[in-house]
């Protein structure tokens, strides 16, 4: 059985990361009561699973509070539940609205079922919409698994369609539904802000001395969706790990190499023709950063020792 179910794991990860996600969530959803004790499995149920975070409902608003005390209990019963080298829970989070909406319907009781749960009990497929999802699921190779597979395309035929009729729109660079107030999915948000970040260290890298403004402006020019994601606080947070990563490349003997006058400009947010002698020793003194062979440091410390007498 085991063999059949990893077999339709990699079928559903064949159908692509939001068809997936739900196909582990409802593992988790299946395996509940086996996996956490009754009081746990009264309180807590799964309803999401996305990029290692389990989204959860609470039936009672004051379990909520105790949740972070059997939080990492419940990650650690998981995970060595279903035994894989790369932990399939990370964190556990109470899950939004839209989230719960999803839930399979004996999952919250329908006299506390929230608003939205109740709209999403409303949405049914058409007779074309569920031949689609036969048809996708008949061409799943073990026979005998094949209504599970339904039931998880049906599943996500009906979220999807739930979250249309709210406003969700297709992710700006894939095929995933988003949030009205979203441009990416998750997937792509993460890919989006880390080529966000690799952008800012080439924008810094060619103008160090440019201010926060400046250099979100230049940003946005070259990538307008960041808009959102493109704080002054994630700028600043680029730069010092720019800086970082200059100083970690500079050697003893480097100091008037252009490392050195790049680090010092990142430092000072001046340019090339502001600067000094003086202004780039105090700025290496300032910045005291620790250098493998630590040379460059001991001579700074010492003229530093130096000016003070």
């Amino acid at each position: 059985m085991d063999g059949l179910r990893e077999l339709l794991r990699e079928k559903m990860r064949a159908q692509g990361a939001e068809a997936y996600a739900k196909f582990r969530c409802s593992e988790v959803i299946h395996d509940w009561s086996k996996i956490v004790d009754e009081t746990i499995s009264e309180q807590v149920q799964p309803v999401a699973l996305e990029h290692g975070t389990l989204f959860v409902h609470v039936q009672n608003s004051a379990f909520k509070d105790q949740l972070k005390f059997v939080a990492e209990e419940i990650i650690e019963a998981i995970n060595d539940h279903f035994g894989q080298d790369e932990p399939l829970v990370k964190e556990i989070k109470i899950a939004k609205a839209f989230q719960i909406a999803d839930m399979p319907r004996r999952a919250v009781p329908s006299d506390k079922e929230p608003t939205a749960s109740q709209a999403f009990e409303e949405v049914t497929l058409t007779e074309e919409e569920v031949k689609a999802c036969e048809a996708q699921a008949e061409t799943f190779p073990v026979e005998e698994l094949r209504p599970t597979v339904l039931a998880t395309l049906l599943s996500q035929a009906r979220a999807q369609k739930f979250r249309r009729a709210q406003g969700w729109h297709k992710c700006a660079d894939c095929e995933a539904l988003c949030p009205p107030e979203e441009i990416f999915c998750e997937v792509c948000k993460i890919k989006a802000r880390s080529a966000m970040v690799e952008e800012l260290y080439r924008i810094f890298y060619d103008e160090p001395w440019l201010k926060t403004r400046d250099a979100q402006k230049i940003l946005l020019e070259r990538m307008p969706n960041m808009r959102k994601e493109c704080s002054p606080d994630v700028i600043e947070s680029a730069r010092t790990t720019l800086i970082q990563k200059v100083a970690g490349g500079i050697r003893y003997g480097d100091e008037d190499s252009p490392d050195v006058m790049k680090l010092v400009m990142l430092e000072k947010r001046l340019p090339p023709e502001s600067l000094t002698p003086a202004i780039i020793r105090r700025t290496l003194l300032d910045l005291q950063f620790n250098l493998s062979e630590g040379a460059l440091l001991k001579r700074y410390d010492a003229l530093k020792g130096r000016r003070r007498n």
